[in-house]
């Protein structure tokens, strides 16, 4: 494929992704932003920490509806 055309695809996908949208690519899948909350991890050493919230980039593919 083209650079050109990778790059462009690149920008328009974070671009949509940011704005919290859902990118389908079709015949491949679904890219979506997932927002997780902030939680609390216990290490065995019993410390306690607090993880802080945080969004990803979750990959749904075609199909597994």
């Amino acid at each position: 494929m083209d650079d050109k055309f990778l790059q462009a695809f690149t920008e328009v996908v974070r671009n949509q992704i940011s704005h919290r949208c859902d990118v389908e690519l079709e015949g491949v899948g679904v890219l979506r932003m997932d927002h997780q909350k902030q939680y609390q991890q216990q290490y065995q050493d019993g410390r306690v920490v607090m993880m802080p919230p945080k969004d990803t980039i979750e990959f749904i593919p075609e199909g597994s509806n």
